[in-house]
């Protein structure tokens, strides 16, 4: 497979079209772009990388779609592609190799090879734009998650940090805050009817769900917030330097990102979520940890899909 260097583009001998495309078109583009997104995340299933390149191919109306992840050494490696890349000699159709990136780390390539005779429109570069950040956080999740899970210390389906390493992390911040005066976020997040979901479609179905809630969450959070797979269908999250009021902002950001995320197979899922916050929720990690389960008690018998937060009584 050619590919133009990363970053730059060969562009055919017919001039760009530099129109805003048909409104419908760009929303459709942008449709295929998160449904992309979506099955990128879907860790579990075996065909989810092809579903995520079809889309790619339908968002940015091109022949062929391509990922490249940077390698332990440094070097950009296929992972998988999907389209027409062999091309006859003299085809000068347009490619374009796009960086993708998690925050300030390199993760690879998103190449894309253009149809006859066309160039790339200005709504299309700005899709490519955005696409661009979201590939590269999806990406980046998985990758990370998937090299993680053989680690002592993390959860090998999810790959992330089990219980004892979260309470391990708990004691650590809850150290440094007493020590600098600040506050640590807790959440809790338990998956609404998880039992009857793993009756209805079977323990391997039940699995992928969890690995890929793991990376909807993930997501959702700051490089500096740890979660961690606490057991069963239930997750923890520590937020430091995060008060009750942006950590209940926060629990909300994480329900609506499970609600939006389509799996496969299953549908969307709901979750319910307790939110508390050192130090009116507790000096000592033992104490933050009974507020926050108090809490998501209180969220699941309130019907479930809500976030909860026990409120301090008033100190006279």
């Amino acid at each position: 497979m050619s590919r133009a260097r990363a970053g730059s583009t060969s562009v055919p001998s017919q001039r760009a079209h530099d129109g805003p495309a048909e409104p419908g078109a760009r929303r459709r583009a942008s449709r295929s772009l998160w449904a992309a997104c979506e099955a990128l995340l879907s860790a579990a299933e075996p065909r989810a990388l092809a579903r995520a390149l079809d889309r790619l191919s339908e968002a940015f109306d091109c022949d062929g779609v391509a990922l490249h992840v940077l390698g332990p050494d440094g070097t950009l490696e296929p992972w998988c592609a999907r389209g027409a890349w062999r091309t006859a000699a003299g085809d000068l159709r347009g490619c374009l190799s796009v960086p993708l990136c998690r925050g300030e780390e390199r993760i690879g390539t998103l190449d894309l090879l253009g149809r006859p005779g066309r160039s790339l429109h200005a709504a299309q570069m700005s899709l490519i734009r955005t696409a661009a950040g979201a590939l590269g956080a999806a990406l980046g999740a998985r990758l990370e998650l998937q090299r993680l899970r053989s680690q002592p210390g993390r959860d090998p389906l999810t790959g992330l940090p089990d219980a004892r390493a979260f309470h391990a992390q708990l004691e650590h911040e809850m150290s440094r805050a007493r020590r600098h005066g600040a506050p640590l976020g807790l959440a809790f997040v338990d998956l609404d009817h998880f039992g009857p979901l793993n009756q209805r479609y079977g323990r391997e179905i039940g699995d992928a769900v969890l690995a890929e809630t793991a990376l909807v969450l993930r997501l959702v959070l700051r490089e500096s917030d740890l979660i961690a797979r606490m057991g069963g269908d239930q997750f923890g999250v520590l937020l430091p330097e995060t008060d009750l009021g942006p950590a209940r902002r926060c629990g909300e950001r994480l329900r609506h990102a499970l609600e939006e995320h389509r799996f496969a197979r299953v549908g969307h899922v709901t979750a319910s979520i307790g939110v508390t916050a050192s130090p009116r929720g507790g000096v000592e990690g033992i104490e933050l940890v009974a507020s926050g389960d108090q809490a998501l008690a209180l969220a699941k018998k309130s019907g479930g899909r809500r976030v909860k937060a026990i409120e301090p009584a008033p100190v006279h």
